[in-house]
């Protein structure tokens, strides 16, 4: 692998359910781009949930009581709270403003719900099924130019400590998500013994950085001469997310008292 490039692909702006495979194609055209055998597309959740119709008026929730203790213990809107009891899989605690969740693998603020880069007065949630978006996406992709391509769905997220969000990836088909390194050698001929490569996380963040979170309306990369190779595999999210009883985070802070 010498050089990895990153092609941003600009789009106008959505307020409604579209066509995501017409967009897609329309935007090629657009930004004067063709896609090639062996690009890796990456792609916003939220603009993947925008085309499912996967947003929410607020004014239209009707909020139950577990909702409602939600906001009023995290001083969160109750409708807002609402939509997060909903989508999580698991809750975990918060603090002024924000749920921290389980949704889909990730563990994420207020279940990954946005309300920026969304119509005012609406909440966008991730797509139904990341996965099968993915694949659809990428069945359709293949079908229409007559190549193989990978698909990563990807989202911002926060990590502990740090300041400022980088890319994660939500569903990823057609590219192996994770890079075992296990078994090689180190530098020093020291034998690596629980490394992974977390590639499609990786690819996310590195699109993360031309996608933006304002009016960049970016939220297509094309990864090309990754040099990455092409699956046909099934990925699910247990190929690239550990369960709560393994990750080091949980299991490291559960005790503790703050």
């Amino acid at each position: 692998m010498t050089s990895i490039k990153l092609i941003p692909l600009k789009v106008s702006r959505k307020e409604s359910k579209f066509n995501i495979i017409k967009c897609i194609s329309d935007s090629l055209t657009i930004n004067s781009e063709q896609l090639q055998n062996g690009d890796v597309l990456t792609i916003s959740s939220k603009f993947i949930a925008l085309s499912e119709g996967r947003y929410k008026n607020l004014n239209n929730i009707k909020v139950s009581s577990e909702a409602l203790d939600l906001s009023n213990k995290y001083n969160i809107d109750p409708q807002l709270s609402e939509l997060i009891y909903e989508e999580s899989d698991k809750i975990f605690s918060g603090s002024d403003g924000f749920v921290l969740t389980f949704k889909n693998g990730i563990v994420v603020p207020n279940a990954g719900i946005d309300t920026s880069n969304i119509m005012p007065g609406y909440a966008i949630l991730y797509p139904e099924n990341p996965l099968q978006s993915a694949q659809f996406i990428k069945k359709e992709l293949e079908n229409l130019f007559k190549i193989k391509l990978g698909v990563i769905i990807t989202d911002s997220r926060l990590m502990p400590t740090r300041i400022g969000t980088t890319g994660v990836a939500i569903a990823c088909v057609g590219i192996n998500p994770i890079q075992d390194e296990r078994g090689k050698n180190d530098l020093f001929g020291n034998s690596i013994l629980v490394t992974q490569k977390a590639i499609a996380d990786n690819l996310s963040s590195a699109s993360q950085i031309l996608m933006g979170e304002c009016d960049e309306s970016i939220p297509i990369v094309i990864v090309r001469d990754g040099g990455f190779i092409l699956t046909d595999d099934d990925i699910s999210n247990q190929s690239f997310s550990v369960g709560l009883d393994k990750c080091i985070f949980i299991k490291g802070l559960s005790d503790l008292d703050f």
